[in-house]
Protein backbone atom coordinates (compact mmCIF):
# COMPACT_ATOMS: atom_id res chain seq x y z
CA UNK A 1 0.00 0.00 0.00
CA UNK A 2 1.46 3.34 -1.33
CA UNK A 3 0.05 7.37 -0.21
CA UNK A 4 0.09 9.45 -3.10
CA UNK A 5 0.04 13.44 -3.14
CA UNK A 6 -2.91 15.23 -3.29
CA UNK A 7 -3.36 18.66 -5.48
CA UNK A 8 -0.57 20.41 -6.46
CA UNK A 9 -2.78 23.49 -7.51
CA UNK A 10 -4.15 23.14 -3.47
CA UNK A 11 -0.82 23.58 -1.67
CA UNK A 12 0.05 26.21 -4.17
CA UNK A 13 -2.69 28.46 -3.55
CA UNK A 14 -2.27 27.78 -0.18
CA UNK A 15 1.08 28.95 -0.38
CA UNK A 16 -0.29 32.42 -1.68
CA UNK A 17 0.37 31.47 -4.93
CA UNK A 18 -2.38 32.45 -8.11
CA UNK A 19 -3.24 29.53 -10.30
CA UNK A 20 -5.43 30.05 -12.27
CA UNK A 21 -4.18 30.35 -16.32
CA UNK A 22 -4.24 28.47 -18.66
CA UNK A 23 -1.33 26.59 -18.14
CA UNK A 24 -2.38 26.41 -14.23
CA UNK A 25 0.49 25.32 -11.97
CA UNK A 26 2.95 24.78 -15.37
CA UNK A 27 3.04 28.59 -15.38
CA UNK A 28 4.89 28.73 -12.27
CA UNK A 29 7.58 26.33 -13.72
CA UNK A 30 9.04 29.76 -15.02
CA UNK A 31 7.85 32.27 -12.87
CA UNK A 32 8.12 30.82 -9.42
CA UNK A 33 9.86 27.33 -9.77
CA UNK A 34 10.91 27.44 -5.56
CA UNK A 35 7.32 27.10 -5.12
CA UNK A 36 6.30 23.79 -6.80
CA UNK A 37 9.52 22.03 -5.33
CA UNK A 38 8.14 24.15 -2.11
CA UNK A 39 4.95 22.34 -2.79
CA UNK A 40 5.88 19.27 -3.56
CA UNK A 41 8.27 19.16 -0.25
CA UNK A 42 5.01 19.82 1.86
CA UNK A 43 3.28 16.53 0.44
CA UNK A 44 6.45 14.55 1.27
CA UNK A 45 6.52 16.14 4.42
CA UNK A 46 2.79 14.48 5.04
CA UNK A 47 3.65 11.07 3.94
CA UNK A 48 3.35 11.27 0.48
CA UNK A 49 5.58 8.23 -0.97
CA UNK A 50 5.02 9.55 -4.64
CA UNK A 51 4.06 12.32 -5.82
CA UNK A 52 3.41 13.77 -9.37
CA UNK A 53 5.00 16.55 -11.30
CA UNK A 54 3.71 19.78 -12.54
CA UNK A 55 3.80 18.78 -16.67
CA UNK A 56 0.05 18.16 -16.65
CA UNK A 57 -0.58 20.96 -18.42
CA UNK A 58 2.58 21.66 -20.30
CA UNK A 59 2.31 20.73 -23.63
CA UNK A 60 4.05 21.66 -27.01
CA UNK A 61 0.70 23.32 -28.89
CA UNK A 62 -0.04 24.96 -25.60
CA UNK A 63 2.73 26.46 -24.78
CA UNK A 64 3.19 27.92 -28.24
CA UNK A 65 0.27 29.24 -28.35
CA UNK A 66 0.95 32.27 -25.03
CA UNK A 67 4.71 32.78 -27.12
CA UNK A 68 6.95 30.02 -25.24
CA UNK A 69 9.94 28.63 -27.56
CA UNK A 70 10.68 25.08 -28.23
CA UNK A 71 13.49 25.49 -25.71
CA UNK A 72 11.36 26.92 -22.91
CA UNK A 73 8.85 23.96 -23.33
CA UNK A 74 11.27 21.27 -23.25
CA UNK A 75 13.19 23.15 -20.25
CA UNK A 76 9.90 23.71 -18.46
CA UNK A 77 8.77 19.77 -18.84
CA UNK A 78 12.51 18.55 -17.20
CA UNK A 79 12.49 21.47 -14.74
CA UNK A 80 9.31 19.35 -13.81
CA UNK A 81 10.74 16.61 -13.13
CA UNK A 82 13.97 17.63 -11.65
CA UNK A 83 12.12 20.30 -8.95
CA UNK A 84 9.77 16.98 -7.83
CA UNK A 85 13.25 14.91 -7.87
CA UNK A 86 14.79 17.45 -5.37
CA UNK A 87 11.38 17.71 -3.40
CA UNK A 88 10.95 13.77 -3.06
CA UNK A 89 14.89 13.02 -1.79
CA UNK A 90 15.22 9.54 -0.83
CA UNK A 91 11.39 9.44 0.62
CA UNK A 92 9.48 9.39 -2.41
CA UNK A 93 9.34 8.56 -6.07
CA UNK A 94 8.46 11.19 -8.95
CA UNK A 95 5.96 10.38 -11.10
CA UNK A 96 5.69 12.70 -14.12
CA UNK A 97 2.03 13.52 -15.52
CA UNK A 98 1.21 12.84 -18.36
CA UNK A 99 -1.94 15.27 -19.31
CA UNK A 100 -4.68 14.69 -21.33
CA UNK A 101 -4.75 16.55 -25.06
CA UNK A 102 -8.21 18.16 -23.33
CA UNK A 103 -6.26 19.97 -20.78
CA UNK A 104 -4.10 21.91 -22.93
CA UNK A 105 -7.53 23.13 -24.72
CA UNK A 106 -8.57 25.27 -20.95
CA UNK A 107 -12.24 24.76 -21.76
CA UNK A 108 -12.69 21.53 -19.29
CA UNK A 109 -12.75 18.92 -22.24
CA UNK A 110 -10.73 16.57 -20.29
CA UNK A 111 -13.90 16.43 -18.27
CA UNK A 112 -15.83 14.99 -21.54
CA UNK A 113 -13.09 13.77 -23.92
CA UNK A 114 -14.62 13.37 -27.41
CA UNK A 115 -12.70 15.64 -28.51
CA UNK A 116 -13.71 15.47 -32.44
CA UNK A 117 -10.16 15.11 -33.24
CA UNK A 118 -8.26 12.62 -34.94
CA UNK A 119 -6.21 9.85 -33.70
CA UNK A 120 -3.15 11.21 -35.56
CA UNK A 121 -3.60 15.05 -34.11
CA UNK A 122 -3.36 12.98 -30.38
CA UNK A 123 -0.56 11.25 -31.93
CA UNK A 124 1.15 14.40 -32.60
CA UNK A 125 0.27 16.16 -29.59
CA UNK A 126 1.73 13.96 -27.22
CA UNK A 127 4.66 12.45 -29.11
CA UNK A 128 7.33 14.99 -28.32
CA UNK A 129 5.98 15.53 -24.30
CA UNK A 130 6.14 12.11 -24.05
CA UNK A 131 9.65 11.76 -25.18
CA UNK A 132 11.15 14.74 -23.16
CA UNK A 133 9.55 13.49 -19.82
CA UNK A 134 11.11 10.16 -20.13
CA UNK A 135 14.18 11.62 -20.85
CA UNK A 136 13.78 13.46 -17.80
CA UNK A 137 13.68 9.74 -16.28
CA UNK A 138 10.80 9.93 -13.54
CA UNK A 139 10.77 6.53 -11.46
CA UNK A 140 6.45 6.45 -13.15
CA UNK A 141 4.37 7.68 -15.81
CA UNK A 142 1.42 8.70 -14.48
CA UNK A 143 -0.84 9.50 -17.43
CA UNK A 144 -4.00 10.99 -15.51
CA UNK A 145 -7.39 12.42 -15.63
CA UNK A 146 -8.00 10.71 -18.97
CA UNK A 147 -11.77 10.80 -20.46
CA UNK A 148 -11.36 8.43 -23.36
CA UNK A 149 -10.11 5.10 -24.30
CA UNK A 150 -9.33 6.11 -27.90
CA UNK A 151 -6.79 8.87 -26.46
CA UNK A 152 -5.24 6.17 -24.15
CA UNK A 153 -4.84 3.54 -26.67
CA UNK A 154 -2.49 6.22 -28.63
CA UNK A 155 -0.49 7.29 -25.65
CA UNK A 156 0.41 3.21 -24.56
CA UNK A 157 1.16 2.88 -28.13
CA UNK A 158 3.46 6.03 -28.31
CA UNK A 159 5.33 4.56 -25.38
CA UNK A 160 5.86 1.55 -26.46
CA UNK A 161 7.37 2.41 -29.79
CA UNK A 162 9.44 4.46 -27.36
CA UNK A 163 11.18 1.30 -26.15
CA UNK A 164 11.06 2.76 -22.48
CA UNK A 165 10.73 0.45 -19.80
CA UNK A 166 9.60 3.17 -17.12
CA UNK A 167 6.90 1.83 -14.69
CA UNK A 168 3.24 3.35 -15.78
CA UNK A 169 0.00 3.97 -14.90
CA UNK A 170 -3.25 5.35 -16.34
CA UNK A 171 -5.97 6.66 -14.51
CA UNK A 172 -9.30 7.62 -16.18
CA UNK A 173 -11.71 10.67 -15.14
CA UNK A 174 -15.36 9.12 -14.67
CA UNK A 175 -19.14 9.87 -13.53
CA UNK A 176 -21.56 7.97 -12.59
CA UNK A 177 -23.05 4.63 -14.06
CA UNK A 178 -19.16 2.88 -13.82
CA UNK A 179 -18.16 4.84 -17.45
CA UNK A 180 -15.56 7.34 -18.40
CA UNK A 181 -16.44 10.97 -18.64
CA UNK A 182 -16.37 9.98 -22.48
CA UNK A 183 -19.59 7.44 -21.68
CA UNK A 184 -17.54 4.22 -22.44
CA UNK A 185 -17.26 1.36 -19.89
CA UNK A 186 -14.62 1.65 -17.18
CA UNK A 187 -14.33 -2.30 -17.41
CA UNK A 188 -13.22 -1.74 -20.79
CA UNK A 189 -10.81 0.84 -19.66
CA UNK A 190 -9.29 -0.91 -17.69
CA UNK A 191 -8.82 -4.12 -19.18
CA UNK A 192 -6.89 -1.94 -22.34
CA UNK A 193 -4.06 -0.93 -19.24
CA UNK A 194 -4.13 -4.28 -18.24
CA UNK A 195 -2.57 -5.53 -21.38
CA UNK A 196 0.64 -3.05 -21.68
CA UNK A 197 3.70 -4.76 -20.04
CA UNK A 198 4.67 -1.30 -18.53
CA UNK A 199 1.95 -1.13 -16.59
CA UNK A 200 1.76 -1.20 -12.98
CA UNK A 201 -1.74 -0.16 -11.75
CA UNK A 202 -4.64 1.55 -13.24
CA UNK A 203 -7.78 3.62 -11.84
CA UNK A 204 -9.60 6.80 -10.99
CA UNK A 205 -8.40 10.66 -10.07
CA UNK A 206 -9.82 14.09 -10.39
CA UNK A 207 -13.56 12.00 -9.84
CA UNK A 208 -16.02 12.36 -7.02
CA UNK A 209 -15.01 10.36 -4.14
CA UNK A 210 -18.80 8.83 -4.04
CA UNK A 211 -18.28 7.60 -7.28
CA UNK A 212 -15.29 5.24 -6.79
CA UNK A 213 -16.04 2.66 -5.15
CA UNK A 214 -19.42 1.92 -7.92
CA UNK A 215 -16.47 2.14 -10.22
CA UNK A 216 -14.13 -0.43 -9.26
CA UNK A 217 -17.13 -3.00 -8.26
CA UNK A 218 -17.91 -2.80 -11.98
CA UNK A 219 -14.86 -4.14 -13.11
CA UNK A 220 -11.71 -6.57 -11.82
CA UNK A 221 -7.65 -6.26 -12.79
CA UNK A 222 -5.18 -8.10 -13.15
CA UNK A 223 -2.94 -4.81 -11.76
CA UNK A 224 -3.76 -3.22 -8.48
CA UNK A 225 -6.11 0.03 -8.62
CA UNK A 226 -4.74 3.70 -8.40
CA UNK A 227 -7.25 6.26 -6.69
CA UNK A 228 -6.75 9.40 -6.14
CA UNK A 229 -10.30 11.33 -6.58
CA UNK A 230 -10.89 15.29 -6.00
CA UNK A 231 -12.68 16.50 -3.14
CA UNK A 232 -16.14 16.24 -4.98
CA UNK A 233 -16.47 19.77 -6.17
CA UNK A 234 -17.58 21.12 -9.85
CA UNK A 235 -15.15 22.51 -12.43
CA UNK A 236 -16.58 25.73 -13.47
CA UNK A 237 -13.90 25.71 -16.97
CA UNK A 238 -15.41 28.98 -17.84
CA UNK A 239 -14.00 30.39 -14.32
CA UNK A 240 -11.54 28.21 -13.96
CA UNK A 241 -12.25 27.72 -10.93
CA UNK A 242 -13.64 24.92 -8.38
CA UNK A 243 -17.18 25.41 -7.05
CA UNK A 244 -19.31 23.91 -4.24
CA UNK A 245 -18.16 21.90 -0.86
CA UNK A 246 -15.81 19.29 -0.43
CA UNK A 247 -17.67 15.97 0.16
CA UNK A 248 -15.61 13.85 2.31
CA UNK A 249 -12.91 12.51 0.20
CA UNK A 250 -11.14 10.69 2.82
CA UNK A 251 -13.53 9.03 4.85
CA UNK A 252 -12.01 5.97 6.51
CA UNK A 253 -15.37 3.77 5.25
CA UNK A 254 -14.47 4.89 1.53
CA UNK A 255 -11.26 3.93 2.13
CA UNK A 256 -11.29 0.59 3.35
CA UNK A 257 -13.70 0.20 0.09
CA UNK A 258 -11.15 0.80 -1.66
CA UNK A 259 -8.44 -1.34 -0.75
CA UNK A 260 -10.55 -3.87 -0.24
CA UNK A 261 -11.82 -4.40 -4.39
CA UNK A 262 -8.16 -4.00 -4.82
CA UNK A 263 -6.64 -0.06 -4.71
CA UNK A 264 -3.15 -0.10 -3.57
CA UNK A 265 -1.94 3.51 -4.60
CA UNK A 266 -4.36 6.28 -3.05
CA UNK A 267 -4.12 9.71 -2.87
CA UNK A 268 -5.56 12.56 -3.84
CA UNK A 269 -6.57 15.34 -6.63
CA UNK A 270 -8.00 18.68 -7.18
CA UNK A 271 -8.84 20.20 -3.80
CA UNK A 272 -6.83 18.05 -1.56
CA UNK A 273 -4.14 19.41 0.69
CA UNK A 274 -1.02 18.22 2.68
CA UNK A 275 -2.98 18.16 5.31
CA UNK A 276 -5.86 15.76 4.00
CA UNK A 277 -2.76 13.77 2.68
CA UNK A 278 -1.06 13.52 6.31
CA UNK A 279 -4.46 12.17 7.68
CA UNK A 280 -5.18 9.79 5.58
CA UNK A 281 -4.91 6.10 7.42
CA UNK A 282 -3.98 3.27 4.97
CA UNK A 283 -3.58 1.27 7.89
CA UNK A 284 -6.33 -1.19 7.59
CA UNK A 285 -3.90 -2.54 4.49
Amino acid sequence: MRKLDGGLSTALESRGNIVGGALWTGELLRSAPHEIEAAHQDFVDAGAQIITTSAYQLSFSGCRKLGWNEAEITDALELSTQLARKAAGTRADVAASVGPYGAALADGSEYRGNYGVTSSVLRDFHKRRLEVLIRSKPDLLAIETMPDIAEVEVILDLISQNGTEIPLWVSYSCKEGALTNANQSFHDAVALVSAHPNAIAVGINCTAPEFITPLLSSTSSTLPFVIYPNAGRQWDAIAKTWVGAPRGTFDATRIGEWIDLGAEIIGGCCGVSPQDIARMDLSRS
